[in-house]
Order: C-alpha cells, then sequence, then structure tokens
C-alpha cells in the first residue's frame, strides 16, 4: 500500500482509501485498477498501465477519451498523470459507475450494437492516424514481430510441439484470409478496441451508464470492432440499424475471415502472456485453436 500511495501523492492526490477493483492485478504485466476516494469525497480510479504502454501511446487514447467526454459520453477520461512510477505509467481517471450487464439478452445484445453505432459516428470525424505501436489486426506480420510470434511458436514447440504446429498452421491459415478477403483494405476509423459486454456500465433502471477500458483504442475496421465484441446477430442487427453508414456487403463478408484473425491472435497474446511469465497456458492456447475454422 505505501506505493501506491505514494503513487497517489506524485499524481498531486490525497486519498482517504484504496481498494482493488479486482484480484491480482498487484503483480500483473496488464493493467492495474483501484478504486480511489480523495480526501475531498472524489471517488476516482488509480490506473497502471499494461507494461507495453508508452507516453506517447497514451497520449492517443487521452484524446480519444476528451472527445468522447466533450460529446457527452461517460469514459475513464484522465483526471491526473501519466507519471512514471516504479518503470510503470500511472494515472487517475474518471470513475465510470454501474454494472454491466450479466448474461446478456438478445434485446441487450442489440442495444450494445446500438451504442457502438454511436460511438462510431461520435468518432468518424476525429483524425489521429495510427496509435503508436498499434496495428491493424490483419496485418497480422506486423503483429507477430512486435509480439514477438516466431519466438513465442519455438519456445512452446519445445514444452508442446503439437500446439506449436497448430499455431504455425493456423497463422498461414488466417494470412491466406487476410488475402482473400483483402482485410486491410477495409474501410478505417477509430475503434474502442474491447467493446464487450463487460465494457459497458448500466444504472439500477437499466439506462446506459457509460463505456469503460479504451485500453485497446486505435484505427482499424468497424467490422474488427464488431469481431472482437463478439457479435451475435443481434448485435449486428443493432448496430446496422443505427449506423449512420451501416456495413456495406464486403465488410460483412470480412465478419467470419476476421473471427479467423481474432483466434490468432489470441494465441499470440498468450504466448506474449506465457513468456512474462515464465510458463505457457496450455489449455487457453488449445481453446484458442479449437475455434479456428479457417
Amino acid at each position: 500500500m505505501t506505493a501506491l500511495a505514494d503513487v497517489v501523492h506524485a499524481l498531486g492526490l490525497e486519498a482517504t482509501r484504496l481498494e482493488p477493483t479486482r484480484p491480482g492485478d498487484e503483480d500483473s504485466v496488464r493493467n492495474g485498477n483501484w478504486h480511489l476516494w480523495t480526501t475531498n469525497g472524489e471517488h476516482r480510479i488509480l490506473r497502471r498501465y499494461h507494461l507495453l504502454r508508452t507516453e506517447e501511446d497514451l497520449t492517443y487514447e487521452t484524446r480519444v477519451l476528451d472527445h468522447l467526454t466533450a460529446r457527452g459520453w461517460c469514459v475513464p477520461a484522465q483526471i491526473a498523470g501519466p507519471i512514471q512510477y516504479d518503470e510503470r505509467l500511472w494515472a487517475a481517471t474518471r470513475f465510470v459507475p454501474g454494472q454491466p450487464h450479466q448474461d446478456e439478452t438478445a434485446a441487450q445484445q442489440s442495444e450494445r450494437g446500438e451504442v457502438l453505432a454511436r460511438l462510431h459516428a461520435d468518432l468518424s470525424d476525429l483524425e489521429l492516424g495510427s496509435r503508436p505501436g498499434f496495428f491493424q489486426a490483419a496485418d497480422l506480420d506486423a503483429m507477430a514481430e512486435f509480439q514477438g510470434w516466431d519466438r513465442g511458436v519455438d519456445l512452446l514447440r519445445a514444452q508442446r510441439p503439437d500446439l506449436a504446429d497448430r499455431a504455425a498452421h493456423a497463422m498461414d491459415g488466417a494470412k491466406e484470409l487476410v488475402r482473400e478477403h483483402d482485410l486491410l483494405g477495409l474501410p478505417q476509423t477509430i475503434v474502442h478496441g474491447d467493446f464487450a459486454s463487460w465494457n459497458l456500465h448500466f444504472d439500477e433502471g437499466g439506462r446506459l451508464a457509460g463505456v469503460i477500458d479504451f485500453d485497446l483504442c486505435h484505427l482499424d475496421s468497424r467490422v474488427w470492432e464488431l469481431v472482437i465484441a463478439r457479435v451475435q446477430p443481434e448485435m449486428l442487427a443493432g448496430y446496422q440499424r443505427a449506423a449512420v453508414e451501416p456495413l456495406a456487403e464486403h465488410e460483412l463478408a470480412a465478419i467470419e475471415p476476421l473471427r479467423v484473425v481474432f483466434r490468432v491472435l489470441m494465441v499470440m497474446a498468450e504466448l506474449w502472456n506465457g513468456r512474462q511469465a515464465g510458463r505457457f497456458d496450455d489449455d487457453m492456447i488449445d481453446r484458442q485453436l479449437a475455434e479456428v475454422r479457417s
């Protein structure tokens, strides 16, 4: 707790209470979040950013959040920071109230699609270019080089050669789909990056309270956004109904091949995480590869 108190002080805040938002954040290379109550009664979030985050790419995220705040969205905009502490970046952000839906109904999936369409509309006039350190998801060569895919597969092969062979085969198949469906040629916009149900908060009356976790916002296709949002027919219908420009036929045709890309990228993330942790999660890699349909 002393280290957290030092961070809060360095951010120019005074805390009366700090509580983790979930267990396991203390030693993780991923994002860590703590509820922070200040001496003047404000509820904030103390955020420690992913090991890969840099001040340069956080500037991009900050501009996205500030833009949406100005458009009336309740999002975790930065209140103080970022600062460097113990070789990680930290900031205090706005607290977004409410809770995500548990076990989304079909109607709630449709609503999520509508909310995403509105979010895309409000981001459509924000021109930031590519986010430093980020690539289109379908740019598998760039993604693989950045996250050390070859090294990860080699290390996995020493532990589980069968999984390593399946991973290499899945990557080859995904690259072929990228070429066949021209996935790198899809129209681009700024995307949230993880518009899953758990990142939308609703109040007790079921009204949208806010959207959280823009850690992966970057320039990509709307179709990719839907794929990583675990799109179902109801969500897609809601999106198409609310979109200023509904997805065209060639964009809709990209959904299934991008599902394959998504699973390969999930394996890539597990290989990166395993290299940091010193062990691979075989079961998780196996589950992701089992979903690949090339």
